[in-house]
């Protein structure tokens, strides 16, 4: 091993590295001191454990994006939702932690300002922005996972068991344009009750 100077941003990119290539369940102190030639014992001079790694990635992955979902702040607050959700869906471990952990990072921070901006804007009493805001949150959160596991497991979905004694459901599933954005939009204007376009 070699001497490095360690940062929190290199350990960051590390764990956002070992979290996109590798999945959730690879991320380890040892791991990320592998990725950055360092023995494990130097990141504790940065980070705590593993969690203080999960948070560091968290908010390196967004700040990354950062740019374009506020950019889509223009178009209110479902335009953002729907751009959060595809960041979510470019790191999929992102959307677990989301709704693990309350996000902290300068980062979130600053997109939890935004949601919250655009929500009061909405009409949304000041009493229930960040009631609403976080029901967006776990929205697009729970949206995101949904997403990755209809991607990536072979489980059973709709179309694989029969829906006649459920009429309603076989309705919407029939009436169903499969578009996860579209269900995003949809869900945060229905949350802001504002009219669907």
């Amino acid at each position: 091993m070699r001497r490095r100077t360690l940062t929190p941003a290199k350990l960051a990119d590390a764990a956002v590295d070992v979290l996109d290539g590798e999945g959730e369940q690879a991320l380890s102190m040892r791991r990320v001191a592998d990725v950055l030639d360092v023995v494990p014992s130097s990141l504790y001079g940065h980070v705590r454990g593993r969690d203080d790694l999960c948070d560091l990635a968290l908010d390196r992955a967004l700040g990354r994006e950062l740019g374009g979902l506020l950019s889509a702040a223009e178009k209110g607050a479902a335009e953002v939702a729907v751009a959060w959700f595809d960041h979510l869906t470019r790191h999929p471990w992102a959307a677990s932690f989301v709704l693990e952990r309350t996000p902290l990072g300068p980062a979130y921070l600053t997109l939890a300002d935004v949601l919250c901006r655009l929500v009061s804007a909405a009409g949304v009493s000041p009493a229930d922005v960040l009631g609403r805001a976080y029901a967006i949150t776990a929205m697009v959160a729970g949206h995101a996972v949904a997403h990755h596991n209809a991607r990536h497991r072979d489980a059973a979905g709709y179309d694989d068991v029969e829906l006649s004694d459920v009429p309603h459901l076989a309705g919407a599933v029939a009436d169903s344009a499969g578009d996860w954005s579209a269900v995003v939009r949809q869900g945060v204007q229905a949350l802001l009750g504002t009219p669907a376009r």
